[in-house]
């Protein structure tokens, strides 16, 4: 690297990137790259409280300093809300890292990044400008969320949540249900976390904007980005309280990579994870048959749903999936897992088989073992329906869901998943229904360090370990492309396709490069719900390149209630048969 002193400027020259640090009025990093500018960064950022943002003044340049590879800028500043406010610049050749600190006493809310303070309302005169904020100069981000609109390309002014849940989340419901309105780009609970990273760019010129943790201390639903504006941009997380500082603080670190496209900076920012120890790594292997094929039931459930009255998750029978299965093994199509959806058991949040539905589940999955087989069930992300109100995170006395951090609870669910495994034969579980559980301060919880992200991790944890304690080979499917939870999934999902999508092959493609980018070999391509029924052939031809094949009905698609052709039955048992030799799983 390179650095040039000037009088009013510092100017830091990388491989990827030029940094060129303003030392007059409030100073700040300008970010270019090939020329362009990519990104106006002021050197502080603010610590609030759940009741008030930080007020910080005097900011102050201390040192702008090579050490071995690397330069090292560091600031100060004054606060309203802490003692010994410090900001530590880390660049080198492979990217950019910010972190801050912080000493006092109190409970945390909005940590910022790049921002001393939330944006004021649009065109208030109150906010201090874009000298406080982010300066964002790429027209377009991409997200790795998964959304209704089926857009990972973005305009730069919209909003952007990354994690379990975001801070819109209620308003776009509420606006949904009470006004009609639809809001597919905020819709967004599919990857659920995505990683916790957002691109920048155009062309060949992209800077990656991701943030790392220790395990245990995501104790914050995502990482907000509130769009770029006229007066800048934010990132924040929100501890909502329930994180307490006595002592103290170091931030979260954000990081910018680069690359000639969103994918490259997503690859080096994945590797920077793994090298600085902010992810995990899964501690059981794939087994051989946890590639086979998957049949799962529930595009015929809402088929069901649609033409006869009644609910899918009343289709979801024991007789029903005899039939069905029945009608794939006469059309000669291979497959080695079954998946039973929702919903098999009484009640969501128990587990317990409804034996109205599925009078012998026991005997109906040592039917598909003796044929070679097995059989995943289908469950929902620490759901409360049936539980101890005891064992639930309560907001305003309501049950916000399953407390993961309860160790009543998590006996309970440990004793309920080593009995679908070892009592009633099951091979894995297929997670669904995942998000976070409040974004609310003053929860109840047996525990507020389990919060945000760390809940669901703490829930998926149990699940998984206590299901490879009994079945080393078992399958457990997540939708969870984070690095922090590969510890706790054997295969991700690609998961459901939103009604109205059109060209789906291209859809998936985009999702399965953002799972394999995020550590996971094996992707299940998933099958519901596409639109038409060429959509669904169209796809139906890819999911071998992609990942696990997947049929999830057998009669007719859910939108449009088309029926394939006799042929198209045959190319696929054709094509599935291919895959299955190409995989040696026909041995």
């Amino acid at each position: 690297m390179k650095l040039t002193r000037a009088s009013h400027h510092v100017l830091i020259e990388a491989r990827q990137y030029t940094a060129r640090l303003e030392t007059e009025s409030t100073p700040g990093l300008l970010i270019t790259r090939e020329g362009r500018n990519m990104l106006r960064l002021p050197l502080a950022a603010g610590l609030g409280t759940p009741e008030a943002e930080e007020g910080l003044s005097e900011v102050r340049l201390d040192s702008c300093e090579p050490a071995g590879d690397e330069v090292i800028i560091k600031a100060s500043a004054a606060s309203d809300l802490w003692s010994n406010r410090a900001f530590r610049w880390t660049l080198s050749e492979e990217g950019i890292e910010f972190q801050h600190f912080a000493s006092g006493k109190g409970a945390l809310g909005r940590c910022h990044f790049f921002s001393d303070r939330a944006l004021s309302g649009w065109g208030d005169p109150t906010d201090p400008g874009a000298e406080h904020h982010a300066t964002i100069y790429p027209r377009e981000v991409f997200t790795p969320r998964v959304n209704h609109a089926n857009t990972f390309y973005q305009d730069a002014t919209m909003p952007q949540s990354l994690g379990v849940r975001n801070e819109m989340a209620n308003i776009v419901f509420f606006e949904m249900s009470i006004m009609g309105a639809y809001l597919p780009e905020q819709m967004a609970r599919l990857f659920c976390p995505p990683p916790l990273w957002l691109a920048f760019g155009s062309g060949s010129a992209w800077a990656g904007v991701g943030l790392g943790e220790r395990p245990g201390q995501y104790r914050f639903n995502a990482l907000d980005f509130s769009g770029a504006r006229s007066g800048g941009a934010t990132f924040h997380v929100n501890y909502n309280g329930y994180r307490q500082l006595d002592g103290d603080f170091a931030s979260p670190v954000l990081a910018i990579h680069f690359g000639f496209s969103p994918f490259e900076a997503l690859e080096r920012y994945i590797g920077w994870i793994d090298r600085q120890g902010f992810g995990t790594q899964r501690p059981y292997p794939n087994a051989a048959w946890q590639r086979e094929p998957v049949f799962c039931g529930w595009a015929e459930q809402t088929v069901l749903s649609k033409t006869t009255g009644v609910t899918a998750a009343e289709a979801c029978t024991q007789a029903n999936y005899e039939k069905w299965l029945a009608a794939v093994e006469a059309r000669g199509i291979p497959f080695g897992t079954v998946v039973i959806d929702d919903k098999w058991m009484r009640e969501y949040g128990t587990l317990e088989i409804d034996a109205a539905k599925w009078p012998d589940l026991p005997g109906f999955i040592a039917a598909q073992h003796a044929k070679g087989r097995h059989v995943v069930l289908w469950i929902p992300g620490h759901h409360a329906e049936g539980i101890d109100e005891a064992w639930c995170v309560k907001v305003d006395e309501m049950l916000a869901g399953a407390d993961a951090g309860n160790p009543d609870y998590e006996a309970f669910l440990r004793k309920q998943i080593r009995r679908l495994i070892v009592d009633v034969g099951a091979d894995g579980f297929k997670e669904d229904w995942i998000a976070g559980l409040t974004t609310e301060p003053g929860a109840q919880m047996a525990n507020p360090a389990i919060y945000g992200i760390e809940a669901l991790r703490r829930w998926q944890w149990i699940v998984y370990d206590e299901a490879h304690k009994h079945k080393p080979d078992a399958f457990i499917e997540s939708q969870t492309p984070n690095p922090l939870f590969r510890e706790s999934s054997d295969v991700l999902r690609l998961n459901d396709l939103f009604p109205g999508t059109r060209d789906v092959p291209e859809v998936m493609r985009t999702r399965a490069r953002i799972a394999r980018l995020a550590g996971w070999e094996l992707v299940d391509t998933d099958n519901a719900s596409s639109t038409t029924l060429q959509e669904w052939w169209d796809y139906a031809q890819v999911q071998p390149q992609l990942g696990i094949p997947a049929l999830y009905f057998v009669d007719r698609t859910e939108s449009t209630l088309e029926s394939p052709s006799e042929a198209q039955w045959h190319f696929l048992a054709d094509l599935w048969k291919q895959y299955r030799k190409d995989w040696g799983l026909d041995r």
